[in-house]
């Protein structure tokens, strides 16, 4: 299974339940557990995907890193990375994190707080409801992210993925008030999803080293009211097969890329 189904049926088992009001929610924007369970199933599929980079994690040259604060030396910026691959800052062939990781963890690479190289970085951003008002600052947040990846290491693999939600509701925990019947907020879909999906095909895809631009991009679709279930949409607006943003070519150019440039690690 592969992450954006694995990610629907995930959401659609999660509970976060809310401190203030007692609501429970599938998806809450002020948790970062959505973006971790979707970063490890895309860890997981990269893995699978490339057997190079499994090979080095197997013998602890290559790590990864969730929510990884990392400085790139050569421009002095820093940025929390939501996945990072890369080399760890301390050995890891022989120790006991190796060897723990090898044999109690399905995916099969060392997680670490540093990283002293980072080769893999990937920016995952979810718009679950106000499309429209989200389109900037996404598109802009995007674009931030491979541009200081790049600025800081030209050869490592800048790579972006949006979660968009289709649901026609939504329960948004940010709208809810003491007292009050939930609200529920109502999209006009599909055209807001085929709008956003529209507006970050505009992101820049970068073919060579030198180019500016994410080295993989996709967008998935899901539908979530945030209240009983998800389900991963496949049919149109969301990519289809073949296209730049669909998650199979986007899985495909890592792997690629990978291989091509870090191969001789």
């Amino acid at each position: 299974m592969l992450a954006p189904q694995a990610f629907a049926n995930w959401l659609s088992n999660h509970r976060h339940r809310d401190k203030k009001l007692g609501h429970t929610y599938l998806y809450h924007p002020r948790s970062d557990a959505h973006s971790i369970a979707l970063c490890l199933a895309i860890l997981n599929d990269i893995l699978t995907r490339c057997p190079v980079l499994q090979e080095q994690a197997l013998r602890g040259d290559i790590a990864c890193g969730i929510n990884l604060k990392y400085r790139w030396p050569t421009t002095n910026k820093k940025k929390t990375l939501d996945l990072a691959i890369g080399r760890p800052a301390h050995a890891l062939r022989g120790s006991p994190a190796l060897k723990e990781a090898m044999t109690s963890s399905d995916l099969r690479i060392v997680k670490v707080e540093k990283l002293s190289d980072v080769l893999v970085a990937c920016e995952a951003k979810s718009v679950m409801t106000e499309h429209k008002k989200s389109q900037p600052r996404v598109y802009d947040e995007l674009s931030s992210s491979h541009e200081i990846v790049h600025q800081g290491q030209q050869e490592a693999i800048s790579a972006g993925i949006t979660v968009i939600n289709i649901a026609k509701t939504f329960v948004s925990p940010l709208r809810q008030k003491p007292g009050q019947p939930v609200h529920v907020t109502k999209h006009n879909q599909p055209r807001v999803t085929e709008s956003m999906v529209a507006h970050l095909r505009g992101l820049p895809i970068r073919e060579r080293i030198g180019e500016v631009g994410f080295d993989a991009y996709c967008t998935i679709v899901i539908e979530c009211d945030n209240q009983t279930a998800c389900t991963l949409w496949q049919d149109s607006p969301a990519p289809q097969p073949g296209e730049r943003d669909h998650y199979e070519t986007f899985l495909n150019r890592i792997a690629k890329f990978y291989k091509e440039r870090f191969s001789s690690l």
